[in-house]
């Protein structure tokens, strides 16, 4: 038994074209942008602490055997 995976031969044919990595790059320009607007925006936001309701185990509600 050997250690090392068996690399499988494939084409070079999985390559991307340029229109593909032109789109693939706006996209993660426009998500870069996303984030660092969401960061900006959350920056001035004051982190409120849960209150104690919200900690306290759901209880559920019986139904009478009718």
């Amino acid at each position: 038994m050997t250690s090392q995976l068996t690399l499988i031969d494939s084409p070079n044919d999985w390559r991307l074209d340029e229109r593909t990595r032109q789109i693939g790059r706006a996209g993660i320009a426009k998500a870069r942008a996303a984030l660092r607007e969401g960061r900006l925006r959350g920056a001035g936001v004051p982190k409120v602490p849960p209150s104690r309701s919200n900690d306290a185990p759901v209880r559920e509600a019986r139904r009478s055997a009718a």
